[in-house]
């Protein structure tokens, strides 16, 4: 018998009366497991088997592929959005489809975990929604070893400098490369250009760039990133990036990737603006 703090990512009917569940736990990592009864009102897991509740559960670790079997599981807490903060829910449905898409069965991730806990904590409160989505996106891809190079070129290590402009400069715009994971210098982003691996290419103004190392700073213990002024069409180009980024690393859209100009025309902090 197994015992972990788990997040549910997704649930299937199974039967009249059984759930598969999808867990991520901050001991195991992502698990499958059959909740044999969990449809039932009386059931013995405490209505405790929603989407984004964090649970603590006892489940028998199964070999050959098969589901593990869930036992027991007690709330933690339900992560709770209300209605008014719609844009809040679907930002959290976000985070735990791109948690459960980067995630491997029985590969332990306690940062990981511990990240993606505090970030639904936060959309719960409906302000910064979009900032913290590209904080957790950058902080997610450290994590599991994919953060694109934000200073130095991709290829070669040149150091890519990067500062804001005012707005009556006009924008200095430095290659990127989706494929090639990251800011790149103009040698190596013309040689890239003449290979198959031009095409993945784009270009990224230095204020997103910046923007985007300051947004996704995994040393801003003091969260400065939430006070950092962002204006609106570099948060967009930061978005755009993040966006294309992650459809490469998945090899596809992320289910929810058309809610997401749906959570930034309803995020209180552009709202105010």
């Amino acid at each position: 018998m197994e015992n972990a703090d788990a997040i549910v990512l997704r649930t299937v009917d199974f039967s009249e009366t059984s759930l598969i569940l999808t867990l991520f736990t901050r001991q195991f990592g992502k698990i499958e497991a059959l909740a044999k009864g969990g449809r039932r009102l009386k059931s013995p897991f405490e209505s405790a088997l929603d989407i984004l509740t964090r649970i603590r559960v006892s489940f028998l670790h199964k070999k050959n592929n098969t589901l593990d079997l869930l036992t027991e599981a007690k709330l933690i807490r339900r992560f709770r959005v209300v209605e008014s903060n719609l844009a809040g829910l679907f930002a959290s449905y976000y985070v735990v489809e791109l948690v459960d898409s980067v995630t491997e069965i029985n590969d332990p991730n306690p940062a990981l975990y511990d990240l993606t806990v505090k970030i639904l904590a936060r959309l719960e409160q409906g302000t910064l929604l979009m900032r913290s989505l590209i904080r957790f996106e950058g902080l997610l891809l450290k994590t599991i070893g994919q953060q694109p190079s934000l200073e130095n070129c991709a290829e070669c290590g040149t150091t890519i400098n990067s500062n804001f402009h005012t707005e009556n400069t006009e924008q200095k715009r430095v290659a990127f490369g989706y494929i090639d994971g990251g800011a790149l210098c103009v040698r190596c982003a013309k040689l890239l250009r003449q290979t198959e691996h031009g095409k993945f290419l784009t270009s990224i103004s230095t204020n997103a760039l910046h923007g985007m190392k300051l947004l996704t700073d995994p040393l801003d213990k003091t969260e400065n990133w939430k006070q950092i002024k962002l204006e609106q069409n570099v948060q967009n180009e930061i978005r755009g990036i993040h966006n294309h980024y992650f459809s490469h690393l998945l090899g596809r859209r992320p289910r929810l990737y058309d809610w997401l100009n749906f959570i930034a025309q309803n995020d209180k902090e552009i709202i105010q603006k």
